[in-house]
């Protein structure tokens, strides 16, 4: 008996030991992804790679946490630090926000309903157009949002050639609708029902990173809003193909595509490249807040990167404030093609403007999904 209890004794040490270790690197992970976009993607190679993952480093901790107080409780200490680090960000990932602001304080506010859509140029993703019409644009003209930031919107027209199928009484809505509608950068559009300019920036490079710099006056109030696209990852199909195996952990697939070189030169490296890009944007915004955005501001848009990212961080250097943490409840995915499930589309704001809710209609017309943002202009309501 004494042998058989001095075993026992040496596999719960064992145990022990192996889940300390796995708390260990789950809570470094955890810090990792929560801190990783404070730190220069260019200078810090792969760091956003953490900021991508975070909330799987977070569901891994978690799971390794009951696990500790089944056999490890000392082990807890670690969990509880690094989730206690880590709670701006696991909040910014998903608010829980029970109770919004308060709509009857702001009744007597101008209210603004924006909304932001990657349309993928008008495109279906299941190639349906019933009736020939654009459910993409019927969506847009049935939201009647008082302002449309659209991205990838390419294709507005309903001439034979193009791409995209759409009918003339769904274009002659959408212009009676908006009065000003402006086509910005390459593919950017704006659709105002107030009085709307573009603002130029001077940036001459093209290229799929686009910033759409727009003033709108609403009841006599400018805002600025940038409608941003920013640099994408550009994976190919053989990419998502490659990582739509690596999720569903199909292990013939793995050894078939050589997986773990595959991932580092297709995956891995694009990844990085886009996140240098996004830095760039990201300084670039920075530049056009400071000289171009005044007090009201909303940046809108696909930023091609996840809550937490260093281009949200920068943003926040400039007075910038995320809408979903202060209105949302749980995580939010925008994109959802080839099991890439992340909240890459986001909406921000300063000055005068109050987001009263964020919604996430989910329709599956463009691989992104549309959010609504309505806003209360503060600055007609008195204290």
């Amino acid at each position: 008996m004494p042998k058989i209890s001095k075993k026992r004794n040496i596999w719960r040490k064992i145990l022990r030991v192996f889940l300390t270790l796995l708390t260990a690197i789950a809570a470094l992970g955890t810090v990792a992804g929560a801190f990783g976009g404070d730190l220069s993607p260019t200078t810090y190679r792969y760091i956003c790679l953490m900021v991508m993952t975070f909330p799987l480093w977070l569901i891994l901790l978690i799971l390794i946490s009951i696990a500790d107080a089944l056999w490890c409780r000392k082990a807890l200490f670690i969990s509880l630090v690094a989730v206690i680090a880590s709670a701006p960000a696991i909040w910014n990932f998903s608010p829980l926000v029970l109770f919004g602001p308060s709509e009857g304080k702001y009744a007597d506010c101008p209210k603004i309903k924006l909304l932001s859509y990657n349309v993928c140029n008008f495109t279906a993703m299941d190639s349906i157009y019933p009736d020939s019409t654009n459910r993409t644009l019927s969506f847009i003209i049935n939201t009647n949002a008082d302002i449309v930031c659209l991205q990838e919107a390419s294709g507005f027209s309903y001439d034979k050639r193009a791409k995209a199928v759409m009918n003339s009484s769904q274009v002659d809505s959408i212009s009676r609708m908006y009065p000003y509608i402006l086509l910005c950068e390459r593919t950017q559009m704006v659709l105002s029902k107030y009085p709307a300019k573009v603002i130029p920036t001077g940036y001459k490079k093209k290229g799929t990173n686009e910033i759409a710099t727009v003033r709108v006056t609403v009841e006599g109030v400018d805002i600025t809003i940038f409608n941003v696209h920013l640099q994408p990852f550009n994976l190919a199909n053989h990419d998502k193909e490659l990582y739509s195996e690596l999720t569903t952990i199909d292990r013939n697939d793995l050894i078939k595509h050589n997986s773990m070189d595959s991932v580092k030169s297709q995956l891995l490296s694009k990844i990085q490249r886009a996140a240098e890009g996004r830095e760039y944007d990201a300084e670039r915004l920075c530049r056009y807040l400071r000289s171009l955005g005044g007090p009201n501001v909303i940046v809108t848009g696909d930023f091609n990167d996840v809550p937490g990212c260093y281009t949200l961080r920068r943003l926040a250097d400039c007075n910038m404030h995320e809408v979903y943490p202060e209105v949302g409840f749980g995580p939010m995915i925008t994109y959802y093609d080839n099991n890439f499930y992340f909240r890459i589309d986001h909406t921000l704001y300063r000055g005068a403007l109050k987001p009263l809710r964020m919604e996430r209609p989910s329709v599956k017309f463009s691989d992104h999904y549309p959010i609504i943002t309505t806003f209360a202009l503060t600055n007609s309501y008195k204290q």
